[in-house]
């Protein structure tokens, strides 16, 4: 075997574990797997986002985004590493839309439906190369919770009306296969885990009624907190840096799922609990929250029903 290649297989199967999904791929299908056969088309568009899943992507540490794009999948266009811009930016677009069938279509940010001018492309709204392109696409993922979930562009406020891909294709009609994957930003490993799930089986790993794999979602932070026992005996931090249970400093981990007590962000550097602070709920349904348990109306009442 080509030593490069190896040396690839190898960084790619810390990227698999790092994901949880060593029970999945062995490192013996990766040698023999051939990988830079048959890749599957990714096309990334991004809606009403600030790039920051594309960044936590780009930044991927055990193996390079270089090597995913050119061994796993075809990359077809991205707005951030893609060498295409304007016109010939539209024409690789219009021919996704009209001439390919059966790629992946990668969303990341919402869609503007109540303000469709706010995201454009080619003087052409986002809402329409979405629709267009998911109509051809084989399957779809939503990066990232405000693709996902709603996230920012959805919080209380905003005048764009921004939808979900899942909300959005129902909304158009198209019945088509979509991974949600959740996280401000998203964790890249779930995206790859997900990419060769699709390439390994052809479809989509299990998933939850919104949307999102089962084997990174299917447990809320709360349920494998370290600071589990201290909220079963009632030992609850007043201020940030103290010990026990963060649930009275407004920690969403009780509302959100999420596998970061498991493997946290930057391969597994750190995670919000970890870090002495309380889960903001970045992969949650209600991320951003305008109102925090801790600042909310009586606090004692309020926990007083949580533990009843």
């Amino acid at each position: 075997m080509n030593p490069s290649r190896r040396v690839f297989l190898q960084r790619l199967w810390q990227v698999i574990v790092a994901a949880g999904a060593s029970s999945f791929f062995s490192f013996e299908e990766l040698l023999a797997a051939p990988i830079a056969t048959n890749r599957p088309k990714v096309l990334w568009l991004h809606g009403t986002s600030c790039s920051g899943c594309s960044t936590s992507f780009l930044d991927i540490e055990q193996v390079s985004v270089v090597e995913i794009l050119t061994q796993i999948v075809d990359l077809v266009f991205h707005p951030d590493v893609s060498l295409a811009t304007g016109e010939q930016a539209a024409q690789i677009l219009d021919h996704m839309a009209t001439e390919e069938d059966g790629f992946i279509l990668v969303l990341e940010g919402g869609i503007p439906v109540g303000m469709p001018h706010a995201c454009m492309m080619a003087e052409c709204p986002m809402t329409d190369w979405v629709e267009r392109l998911a109509r051809r696409a084989g399957v779809l993922v939503a990066a990232g919770t405000c693709a996902a979930l709603g996230g920012i562009p959805r919080m209380n406020g905003t005048l764009t009306g921004s939808m979900t891909l899942l909300e959005f294709i129902h909304h158009k009609g198209i019945a088509k296969p979509l991974v949600a994957l959740p996280n401000c930003p998203m964790k890249p490993e779930h995206l790859v885990y997900t990419l060769l799930h699709q390439i390994k089986l052809g479809r989509p790993p299990e998933l939850d009624a919104l949307g999102r794999p089962v084997r990174f979602f299917g447990h809320t932070i709360h349920e494998r907190c370290i600071y589990y026992a201290d909220f079963q005996e009632r030992r609850y931090a007043e201020r940030i840096g103290d010990e026990g249970c963060l649930l009275k400093l407004g920690c969403q981990g009780p509302v959100t799922r999420n596998d970061c007590m498991r493997f946290g962000h930057n391969n597994n550097t750190n995670t919000c609990i970890r870090a002495g602070h309380p889960c903001v709920g970045c992969a949650g349904e209600r991320f951003p929250r305008q109102i925090m348990l801790h600042s909310y109306g009586d606090r004692r009442s309020i926990m007083r029903e949580f533990e009843s």
